[in-house]
């Protein structure tokens, strides 16, 4: 360990055994021998520390002024202080007043005696024997809530608290950061709060200070006070005070990927160490080889997105200078170059939910997305109501990332780079569900994202009704399996559900006409089927639970509410009325977007639908009114 760090060490470590026995003197301290109480007078407080902005209350015995003096501004103060006390008084009545301290002599012991030739409000000498109070002034320290980063900025801000106000001019002159290695000092300057720069004020006790420069990269600094005087005594700071600030790295770039992904257009990203503003991301500061069509550069927070008519079977060339920014302030440390080649998209199958109702009906149509995979088999199966909790709960289990059991570290894919997703199962057969439909859909390839439409009916004259799960899969050549699941709610019957502090209200309703169910046991349960709670709908189809019976301080919380109704069970999830499959994220690209909305969610038979239309053109910059030759794609 170098010397100097030693030496702070050993500074802090003194700093630390001077407070603890100062503290210890605090405690042991002699009893004051002043008599507040002295002549009939009251004051408090009597005694203790005091500090700037306190207020003593002093009460005599006997009038000290008239009528006319009471809440004057500027009367003479009836006590004086040794060491000088610095404040305000003001009478409120004609025997009570209130002095507040605007300046201490930092870690004094401040002795008030009555003011000499005091006299009372019929012009009669005011003499009590004896009388005095005794206050203790804070101690001089300067302190920061900063906590030492592993990566500096170039120019950070650290915000100091003073317990006395000093003099900016002397903060300026005896702040400084430095060097922990060659103990190099850089000079700071001062910003206040709600300034951007150094201000024109004088003193303060609160301030921030940063680097007049920005501090050079690869080196450790600390922000150290060494001298600091208050600005009214000239009492000087006991101690050398010492705050780590941290290392400053460079800018470096973790990795630059092709990316072609299903359903949406080629890009080249590039993530950084350090969040990049966009006014950074130009084509001079990241150059494209060859040159690309309609390129366009969109930083999101540590990454940089190019997008353009990108030809996928050509091998690009990526450039990034030096002169690109980071956050920080700070870029590479040396031009980087990188390679980037599409390959052809993940096999997969996108669904468009991983929860779908539907009415009640004889055929059951659903769609999604099939992009290069082998035969597709899809099954819909029934899931019974003891099995539903737990169905539900695994439905989206793929999504996680698969982990180390010891260290809890997700495993990297070999074959991407990311983190590898979680093995799942198919639930059809690990829940051995009674499989009601199922078909298959001819291989797909080429990277033709193909539409594929289900449509199956029950046997007989049946209709669907309940809660049934749709799964899709398909065996890749390596062995590997893709797939996906949503689970399918069938019913003639809407549950509504509603929250008050005490209470969780479910409304049941007939889908098509919004008239009440009454009679309809529901039961809230857990994602293990555990039953937290059941209630009857009433007349008006409402059904009602203790809200702490829902969600407990200790224990699971609702995870789902089923309604039990003649055509099999109604559902709905207990946290919110939406949920994906898969993320809503979706990187902004200059165009238009128009989105369709009705005045209600619900309508009877009979009654007129009114929409309304809205349309905005998205960029990074976020939505505007498009103009009036833009058309909708």
């Amino acid at each position: 360990m170098k010397r100097f760090s030693l030496a702070i060490i050993s500074i802090l470590a003194f700093s630390a055994l001077a407070f603890a026995v100062h503290q210890e003197e605090d405690d042991e301290e002699e009893k004051s021998n002043a008599k507040p109480d002295a002549g009939g007078m009251v004051i408090e407080p009597s005694q203790g520390k005091i500090a700037e902005g306190d207020e003593i209350t002093i009460t005599f015995p006997r009038s000290m002024v008239s009528d006319e003096l009471i809440d004057v501004e500027k009367q003479p103060v009836p006590f004086v202080s040794n060491p000088k006390m610095d404040g305000t008084f003001l009478w409120k009545s004609e025997t009570e007043g209130v002095f507040t301290v605007t300046g201490l002599v930092a870690d004094a012991h401040h002795r008030l005696t009555l003011a000499p030739g005091l006299k009372d409000a019929n012009g009669k000498p005011f003499v009590a024997k004896d009388w005095s109070a005794e206050f203790k002034a804070p101690s001089f320290t300067i302190t920061t809530d900063f906590k030492e980063e592993e990566e500096l900025s170039a120019r950070p801000q650290i915000y100091l608290t003073s317990t006395y106000t000093v003099r900016l001019a002397d903060a300026i002159e005896h702040i400084y950061f430095q060097d922990r290695d060659s103990h190099q000092r850089l000079p700071v300057e001062i910003v206040l709060p709600g300034q951007d720069k150094t201000v024109s004020a004088t003193e303060g006790r609160e301030f921030s200070v940063e680097p007049r420069q920005p501090l050079p990269v690869g080196h450790t600094y600390d922000l150290v006070v060494n001298g600091l005087v208050e600005a009214k005594s000239h009492y000087a700071l006991p101690y050398l005070y010492v705050a780590p600030a941290g290392k400053t790295v460079p800018l470096e770039i973790a990795w630059v990927g092709a990316m072609n992904h299903a359903l949406d257009k080629p890009s080249i990203d590039i993530k950084f160490s350090d969040n990049i503003d966009p006014a950074e991301a130009t084509p001079e500061k990241i150059h494209v080889d060859p040159p690309v069509k309609g390129m366009k550069l969109v930083a999101g927070t540590d990454d940089v997105t190019i997008t353009g008519e990108f030809d996928l079977k050509q091998h690009y060339k990526v450039t990034v200078s030096t002169e690109l920014k980071g956050a920080r302030g700070y870029g590479l440390v040396s031009e980087s170059r990188w390679g980037a080649t599409f390959r052809p998209k993940e096999s997969c199958l996108i669904f468009p939910s991983s929860q779908v109702f539907a009415r009640a009906r004889q055929e059951l149509r659903f769609d999604f997305f099939q992009v290069n995979t082998p035969q597709v088999i899809w099954k819909l199966a029934a899931i019974p109501a003891e099995k539903l909790p737990a169905v539900t709960a695994r439905v989206s289990e793929f999504k996680k990332d698969a982990t180390d059991p010891v260290t809890g570290k997700p495993f990297e894919d070999p074959r991407t780079g990311f983190n590898k997703q979680f093995q799942t199962e198919l639930l059809v057969d690990a829940f051995e569900l009674p499989v009601v439909a199922s078909g298959t859909t001819e291989a797909t390839s080429a990277d033709i994202e193909t539409r594929r439409e289900i449509r199956c009916t029950p046997k007989g004259r049946e209709t669907f009704a309940g809660a049934y799960l749709l799964e899709a899969s398909a065996t890749l050549p390596d062995g590997r399996i893709v797939g996906n699941r949503t689970i399918v709610c069938v019913n003639d019957y809407l549950l509504t559900q509603k929250r008050t502090p005490t209470t969780v209200i479910m409304r049941v309703a007939k889908m098509s006409d919004g008239n009440p169910l009454s009679g309809v046991t529901v039961r809230a349960v857990t994602d293990e089927n555990i039953e937290l709670a059941r209630a009857t709908t009433d007349k008006d189809g409402i059904a009602r639970f203790p809200r702490e019976r829902l969600y407990p301080k200790i224990g699971k919380n609702a995870h789902l509410f089923i309604a039990d109704t003649q055509n099999g069970p109604a559902l709905q999830f207990a946290e919110g009325t939406a949920y994906s499959s898969g993320s809503d994220y979706e990187r902004f690209t200059d165009r238009l977007h128009a989105e369709i909305v009705t005045d209600r969610n619900l309508y009877r038979p009979g009654q007129v639908v009114k929409m309304k239309g809205i349309v905005r053109d998205l960029s990074a910059s976020g939505p505007a009114i498009p103009n009036a030759t833009a058309s909708v794609k």
